[in-house]
Parts: structure tokens; C-alpha cells; sequence
């Protein structure tokens, strides 16, 4: 084989190289998207402003050395949530994300509820204002266009009271391809922190008018005592 031919072989080698690459890269860029990709491209990010607490009493078990007995406890009385919701892509939804705020240790069933979610009014309602449905009955956040929130929250007087310390916000979806609703999938978890060791007496809550609904043994036994305004 002559010098001529050999180049000739490596210019085609390299042509078909080249020519599979771009053919990946348009397959890569046209295809759709999975809802795995789609979810994975959405960002949130919070942060919480100017919380207050309360106090109230709940049962709390503290094993065969101590037993089962009522001690005080604190709870979050209000807060502000500051959210913004990103994607690095156009992202079609079925609905709004939805959005739960919870406390430490949650557990519902301690004050007999089956919604764990914490925050008067429902934070949702405000996103579903920020992210109106189109004519389709669907929502698109746009890549660049995040949905800013700065949303007052209280403990209300149905949903579930918490301690301060480590909260949560949890943040779920639909996607939508092709005009058809993916199942729902988890886009992000966002640790959020609410001091809890403030001074000063804090005002105090009949446990009939509240309804704690963490582990009450391992929230007493971090914190310890409230001092109590009565």
C-alpha cells in the first residue's frame, strides 16, 4: 500500500468518526428527554427568615427508666420561606411542585393526622399563584425564568405543630412528555434550620389547642425545657 493510499484510508476513517459524532450529537440534542432527566435539571433552593416560637406540652416515652409522661416543649409559632424554583431546561408539569414543609422527627399519628405537612396558609397555594396553568391545564418553568417566593407562614390551627431544629422541604412533580403525565418523582429534599435555643419566655399553648407531631422524647431530650410565659 502506497503513502497516497494509506492518507486516503485515514482522511475516510476519519470522516466517518467525525460524521458518527455529529450524528450522536443530533440524536443526543433532538431526542426527548426522560422525566429522569427532565426532574434531574430542577433546582430548589430556600431558606427561612424571622421564625418565632411558642411552647405547648406533649406525651412523650422515655423507655422502662423513665416511662410515658407529659413535658413542655417548644413550637414553631410563624415563620417566613423564601424559595426559588430553577430548571436548566423548559420543563412541562401536570401541576405545580408540590411542596411539603416538615419538622424534626415527624410523625403525624402522634396527634392523630395523616398530612405530616406543616404551615398556615398551605405554601402551595402560593406557588400554584406563582405558576398559573396554561390553556392545556399544564405549567412550564422556563430555563432562566425561575419562580422567586417569599411566603409568611403560620402553625395555624389543623395542621401539624413542630419543634424547631431540623425541617425539611420536600419538593415532588409531574412531568410531562409527549402530552402524557409521568409518575410523580422527588426533585429535591431541602434541609432548612430554625433555631431553637433563643432567650426569653415563650407564650404557651394548651396541648387541647395544639397538635404536636414529632417524637416528643427525642426533641425533649435535645432541647430540653422551654422557659414558659403563662
Amino acid at each position: 500500500m502506497n503513502r497516497r493510499t494509506v492518507v486516503i484510508a485515514l482522511v475516510a476513517g476519519l470522516a466517518v468518526v467525525v460524521l458518527a459524532g455529529v450524528a450522536l450529537w443530533a440524536w443526543s440534542v433532538l431526542r426527548p428527554r426522560t422525566a429522569d432527566e427532565l426532574i434531574d435539571g430542577v433546582t430548589m433552593t430556600a431558606s427561612v427568615e424571622d421564625s418565632t416560637l411558642g411552647a405547648t406540652q406533649a406525651i412523650a416515652d422515655f423507655g422502662l427508666d423513665e416511662g410515658i409522661k407529659m413535658v413542655p416543649v417548644r413550637i414553631v409559632e410563624d415563620l417566613v420561606l423564601e424559595l426559588e424554583l430553577a430548571s436548566e431546561h423548559d420543563v412541562t408539569f401536570a401541576a405545580p411542585p408540590r411542596l411539603c414543609l416538615t419538622g424534626p422527627f415527624w410523625n403525624p399519628l402522634d396527634a392523630g393526622l395523616e398530612d405530616r405537612c406543616w404551615g398556615d396558609p398551605d405554601v402551595n397555594e402560593a406557588l400554584r399563584a406563582a405558576m398559573p396553568a396554561d390553556a392545556s391545564g399544564t405549567v412550564t418553568l422556563r430555563a432562566g425564568s425561575p419562580v422567586t417566593l417569599r411566603v409568611p407562614l403560620a402553625r395555624g390551627d389543623e395542621r401539624c405543630d413542630y419543634a424547631p431544629g431540623d425541617w425539611l422541604l420536600e419538593v415532588d412533580a409531574e412531568a410531562v412528555i409527549d402530552d402524557a403525565v409521568q409518575p410523580r418523582q422527588d426533585i429535591a429534599d431541602v434541609p432548612l434550620t430554625l433555631p431553637w435555643d433563643v432567650p426569653g419566655a415563650l407564650p404557651w399553648h394548651d396541648n387541647s389547642t395544639t397538635r404536636f407531631c414529632s417524637y416528643t422524647a427525642a426533641v425533649y431530650t435535645r432541647q430540653g425545657e422551654p422557659q414558659i410565659d403563662r
